[in-house]
């Protein structure tokens, strides 16, 4: 079983955690296939903190390479002609979990980002074990604790690469952040926020002025994304971002608390589509677009 890792860390998780509930269920090994990570201007493989049952391939193992076809579009492809054997399932909707994927037989190439809870219920528990001790060490502990014992309400504004991303407006605006916070207010949630963004700066000239009681992660003092997340998941509420690093702080956070409230904006991109396996089933979904003000359930 091989799964082809693109994209970014969140999108990363989904694939290993997808390839991971295969091969454990057909009880064979699992490779990852990073030809797309040596793919100049791509994303790099960043999952080499997580302790995971699959071995990287080297570009020497793999029949694989990767190819880019257009600006934004970089592709899988065979080394030679007639040496790959491996059976390709290629993801047939990434709005939507497919069962069928329990259909596939080992030996095949996974190939798709797989961004639902659903392809992986069978190793979720040790999927979150993993999550919450990669490239931990005693000083991010300490901090994290801290976290812990002054309980916020977690707020991601993710804006770095979506700044210029054509495909993938900001729906998780300021505007959104304070509806989203008003909301959990009315919930009978009033704790202050506490800001995560990989462009703080920015976040802190737009959050200026807003009257929110907020303060700013120190994410000098976590080990890498991996200690970012697990700073987000040491809320008591979360308020996300339209990001699946968001994602798998909301998914950790529950795992911890099952009754933190997540809101999670919609839609998720501009497509408008609902991308309904994306949220747990009893996160709140609000429509993060300008001028709306109101709540939804997925």
């Amino acid at each position: 079983m091989t799964v082809y890792v693109a994209g970014g860390l969140g999108n990363q998780l989904f694939q290993l955690a997808a390839g991971w509930e295969q091969a454990a269920r057909l009880g064979c090994s699992l490779y990852l296939d990073v030809s797309h990570t040596r793919v100049a201007g791509t994303w790099t493989y960043a999952l080499g903190p997580l302790a995971h049952p699959g071995r990287v391939l080297d570009r020497r193992e793999s029949p694989w390479t990767s190819r880019r076809f257009s600006s934004r579009h970089v592709y899988p492809v065979p080394r030679r002609i007639g040496a790959v054997q491996q059976r390709v399932r290629l993801e047939r909707d990434a709005a939507v979990y497919d069962p069928e994927i329990d259909s596939i037989r080992s030996g095949t190439f996974l190939v798709g980002y797989f961004q639902s809870a659903l392809y992986f219920s069978g190793i979720a528990a040790a999927f979150e074990v993993a999550l919450r001790e990669a490239g931990s060490d005693p000083d991010e502990e300490e901090y994290l604790q801290q976290l812990r014992d002054d309980p916020r309400t977690t707020l991601h504004l993710r804006r770095g690469d979506y700044l210029a991303a054509p495909g993938q407006p900001l729906v998780a605006s300021v505007d959104y952040a304070m509806r989203a916070a008003n909301l959990l207010r009315d919930l009978g949630e009033s704790r202050p926020l506490r800001v995560f963004s990989d462009s703080i700066d920015v976040v802190r000239g737009e959050l200026d002025g807003r009257g929110l009681d907020i303060e700013f992660a120190d994410e000098s003092r976590l080990n890498g994304p991996f200690g970012t997340l697990r700073a987000m998941a040491a809320g008591r509420g979360m308020i996300m971002s339209n990001s699946t690093f968001s994602w798998w702080a909301a998914w950790l956070m529950r795992g911890a608390d099952p009754q933190a409230r997540i809101v999670a904006p919609r839609p998720w991109n501009e497509s408008g589509s609902a991308r309904a396996d994306r949220g747990g089933r009893d996160w709140i979904g609000l429509d993060a677009r300008p001028g709306r003000d109101s709540g939804s359930r997925p």
